[in-house]
């Protein structure tokens, strides 16, 4: 057992189980807090868990090979719209018991890949996911995503922009920058900016689907917290 993982309730473990990955990077540590505290209460009540886990914004709920979706939905039903707009959350298929450490990156890697605050996204459902967890793969995804997507990300933090979540929202609408710029809540035009602003850091073109496929799995894999926009 990790020594980190903080135990909610022993029950009994029926040969398989699931994960539950929780990313909150763009929280306060007291919005941090107030999260876990919800979610501890929620397990408690529903007599589910095994066990939950947060280390560096990410909380990590050990559950029972048949939890399903919905359930994970309602462990988060009770957080304030605000909070949980923030949040991205993922959940491992089932696996036996041993396998847990493949369970949590699988769960972590579907929040990774999850929108804000959009419903929980079951690893299941994410194609070529298999890819994301393999270490070799992420290991040259990594290096793709540090000497890419860290530029933009450095960029963002000296310059006090969000260019780095609009790339998200670009690449996550496969291109289409009406969608993203919906998604965004900014206008077409200024999104069109933004984009052009990222091609001149990047040094290429985001026209390209392979440019495209390339930094989502960089940029999953590397999750780089979240900045809201100026």
């Amino acid at each position: 057992m990790n020594p980190g993982w903080m135990p909610i309730t022993i029950s009994g473990i029926d040969g398989s189980v699931r994960v539950l990955g929780v990313h909150a990077g763009g929280l306060s540590t007291a919005d941090l807090t107030f999260v876990r505290t919800v979610l501890t209460h929620e397990l408690e009540s529903s007599g589910r868990p095994l066990f939950l886990d947060e280390n560096a914004f990410r909380i990590t709920v050990l559950l029972s090979g048949d939890t399903d979706v919905d359930e994970c939905k309602e462990l988060l039903a009770d957080l304030p719209p605000a909070i949980r707009s923030r949040l991205r959350v993922g959940l491992s298929t089932t696996q036996p018991a041993a396998e847990v450490a493949n369970a949590s990156r699988q769960a972590h890697v579907a929040a990774a890949a999850a929108s804000d605050g959009a419903a929980v996204l079951d690893f299941g459902e994410i194609a070529g996911g298999e890819l994301l967890v393999s270490t070799p793969c992420r290991e040259v995804l990594r290096v793709v995503g540090e000497s890419t997507l860290g530029r933009v990300d450095d960029y963002d933090r000296v310059n006090r922009t969000a260019l780095l979540p609009t790339l998200r929202a670009v690449l996550e609408a496969n291109g289409h920058n009406e969608s993203a710029a919906a998604v965004l809540g900014i206008h077409r035009h200024t999104l069109r900016t933004r984009v052009a602003r990222i091609e001149r850091i990047l040094e290429c073109s985001l026209t390209s689907a392979y440019v495209r496929a390339e930094l989502l799995l960089a940029l999953i894999v590397c999750e780089y917290p979240s900045r809201p926009a100026p």
